[in-house]
């Protein structure tokens, strides 16, 4: 399935994704980039460079 993405959709807009490294959580980075947001991800790996994207490595998984 694929969606295609207004380019303006979420212009102006900032999100902040956990997990967006890989997966589905990288499909939302993905999706949010092409609606024209920026991004903030976090996880517990690292994340090559991407334009728009903020990466914060955090491990989310105890509370601590």
């Amino acid at each position: 399935m694929t969606i295609k993405a207004d380019p303006t959709e979420f212009a102006g807009k900032r999100v902040l994704i956990s997990g967006g490294t890989k997966g589905l959580g990288r499909a939302t980075v993905d999706r949010f980039l092409a609606g024209g947001a920026r991004v903030i991800t976090s996880a517990r790996g690292t994340l090559e460079p991407i334009d728009s994207v903020e990466f914060v490595q955090a491990d989310l998984t105890t509370a601590e």
